[in-house]
């Protein structure tokens, strides 16, 4: 969407860059359109990695509470 026939006819030396202002401006502006469309989705997949981030903090936090009481335990007592 954003790479316009305009754009693919510039020509740069080097094989440089052939972006303008006006090609940001379009992104941005296919970006925000974008996101607005789809905000419900990107609202619930932000919760859900919310509440998976949330879960493997518990499990690591488990998982660190049990390493550390095995270690003790298998230790010999002196």
């Amino acid at each position: 969407m954003t790479t316009t026939a305009k754009a693919k006819a510039r020509s740069h030396p080097r094989g440089g860059s052939r972006w303008t202002r006006s090609d940001e401006a379009l992104f941005r502006a296919y970006v925000d359109q974008i996101s607005f469309e789809r905000r419900g989705e990107i609202e619930a997949l932000t919760r859900k990695l919310s509440r998976q981030e949330v879960a493997i903090d518990a499990v690591r936090a488990k998982s660190t509470n049990l390493g550390l009481r095995e270690g003790a335990d298998a230790q010999p007592a002196c």
